[in-house]
């Protein structure tokens, strides 16, 4: 008999089918139009506080679904670890010209570049 509760099994299969989610749609592309990318030089450095210059916690354009996946996946502006962020995260996406905060490929919403969810995954060396 296993140890896994209902809440523990659900949160497995969430993540499972978020995960798998996420990688069909890097694999679908865009195919429109989009605004210029900004280079991930020019996305702001760690060193700097999130709360003191901007903020990617407007939720006001989500669905009630999506505002409470980036709830249950714990999204901060501020990563509680200095290693981890949005900014080194394969599933980041940087903000477009004009604008500071970036997306996420599984997050949806304004995503802060020093951000940090609890599906954070190291890009690539």
């Amino acid at each position: 008999m296993s140890n896994l509760s209902r809440r523990s099994f659900i949160r497995r299969l969430s993540f499972t089918g978020i995960v798998g989610a996420g990688a069909v749609m890097v694999g679908c592309g865009g195919g429109g139009e989009s605004a210029t990318e900004m280079p991930l030089e020019e996305v702001p450095d760690v060193g700097m506080a999130a709360d003191e210059s901007f903020s990617c916690m407007d939720t006001s354009g989500l669905t009630p679904a999506e505002a409470a996946m980036r709830t249950t996946l714990e999204y901060t502006d501020t990563s509680p670890e200095t290693d981890k962020n949005c900014k080194n995260c394969v599933l980041y996406e940087v903000p477009v010209e004009g604008s500071d905060c970036g997306t996420c490929q599984t997050v949806k919403g304004p995503i802060h570049p020093l951000g940090y969810c609890t599906i954070w995954a190291a890009l690539p060396a």
